[in-house]
């Protein structure tokens, strides 16, 4: 198995990014142009502000995963993780953590120590995750990490 390189996102990214969100819901042309909007700062989702950060997980030349995120005022939070996903093949293998660790750097970097991630209730697998690195419950939909630079030290 060869080692996973992690990087900021660019626009080449876009179809491998598009195709992982696709597997689980939509269609690639949706999810296309939906991250190519987000990345440009066309897309806004509700109260989010400019700032924004992808970051890929490169296993060779395949994308095994994705993290992107934005400042906020959504909730009364400084950020908000928009996505984190993983192919399956590489999920409980330490991707998911890096990206969000990555992602948790960025959000300290801009000074954002609140962060939300909206989550089905139904997802059990990814509150789970989130709670094991640090988040907690703000409502039925959404977890907190009311100071996310604690997500950089847990693994």
């Amino acid at each position: 198995m060869a080692s996973v390189l992690y990087r900021q996102a660019d626009r080449l990214d876009i179809p491998g990014m598009a195709q992982i969100r696709a597997a689980n819901w939509g269609q690639e042309e949706y999810w296309r142009n939906r991250i190519a909007r987000y990345m440009a700062c066309e897309l806004h989702p509700q109260q989010a502000l400019m700032p924004r950060a992808i970051y890929v997980a490169m296993e060779g030349n395949s994308l095994v995963g994705f993290v992107a995120g934005h400042l906020t005022r959504r909730y009364g939070c400084d950020g908000e993780l928009e996505w984190i996903n993983v192919v399956p093949a590489s999920r409980g293998s330490g991707v998911a953590s890096k990206l969000l660790e990555l992602m948790a750097g960025w959000f300290a970097e801009q000074n954002a120590s609140s962060v939300c991630v909206n989550v089905d209730p139904s997802n059990s697998g990814a509150r789970r995750f989130y709670t094991r690195h640090g988040a907690e419950n703000l409502n039925e939909h959404w977890l907190v990490w009311n100071n996310i630079s604690g997500a950089l030290s847990r693994r």
